[in-house]
């Protein structure tokens, strides 16, 4: 298997160098989501989440809360195994524009968390014009991951409140948005079902600071391996997958490319 990595940790000086890195490869893929667009889907994805005001400071505690709670009331991860962060869809849309979506490509967040980046891949590349690209959306699937049951919850009910604006909405995202699944799993020990999710996957993001010094080896971005989860996803991914981990560095030696 091959399977292409991206490692970020600043994401402006590191980003270019990248992009140049995967123009050799044959598929051809679409161009930069223009930042218009991309502040468009931002305010639907913030609606869909209700961050309005202080409400964003109060998700985060909520999310966190929930995390605290998983942790408390199971005993399978160590007691510093999580923290909740997330990533903007501002920065989603650089490192998707970054790696080159294609059209039909699957994209899979690995800890999903209250589901913003899952809910912005279905929407980015929604195509305006209905005919330009089959099925009017180059994402085929969007799909998200969270073993934290708490948040999956709420990632359910902040796509369902994604899908009821854009109801209310008559155009092209309400027509063209992808599929979204969002299902609670390990990605360290994935069932049939996620285990089918990881091969389907052509594009996969996990958000690494996240996860605790127990699944990492070292602290800097070249030091901070992450054995456990490059492991896994050299099991499940399939071969030409595109995976970005920001703040983090999955191995070498499981036949990843970067």
């Amino acid at each position: 298997m091959t399977t292409s990595i991206i490692h970020l940790r600043w994401l402006c000086s590191v980003l270019p160098a990248l992009v140049n890195a995967f123009s050799s490869s044959a598929p051809v893929v679409l161009p930069e989501v223009h930042p218009a667009h991309v502040t468009k889907i931002n305010q639907l994805v913030e609606a869909a989440l209700g961050d309005e005001g202080d409400a964003n400071d109060n998700r985060y505690v909520f999310a966190q809360d929930a995390v605290t709670s998983f942790q408390a009331n199971d005993e399978s991860p160590p007691s510093n195994e999580l923290v909740y962060g997330e990533l903007s869809v501002q920065v989603l849309a650089t490192i998707l524009d970054a790696v080159g979506v294609q059209e039909n490509d699957v994209f899979l967040d690995i800890g999903s968390g209250d589901g913003a980046l899952v809910l912005g891949a279905s929407l980015l590349y929604a195509d305006a014009n209905d005919e330009a690209i089959e099925g009017g959306n180059a994402m085929k699937k969007c799909y998200g991951v969270d073993i934290v049951p708490g948040l999956v919850e709420r990632s359910l009910s902040h796509a369902d409140n994604l899908y009821q604006i854009l109801q209310n909405k008559e155009n092209f995202l309400q027509r063209n948005q992808a599929e979204i699944e969002l299902l609670l799993g390990d990605i360290h020990q994935p069932d049939a079902q996620l285990q089918n999710i990881l091969k389907e996957t052509t594009i996969a993001v996990c958000f690494a600071t996240t996860w605790s010094a127990e699944n990492s080896v070292g602290t800097s971005l070249q030091g901070r391996k992450l054995p456990k989860l490059s492991k896994a996803l050299s099991r499940g991914l399939s071969s030409g997958c595109r995976v970005v981990i920001i703040d983090g560095k999955l191995d070498e030696g499981d036949e990843f490319l970067w």
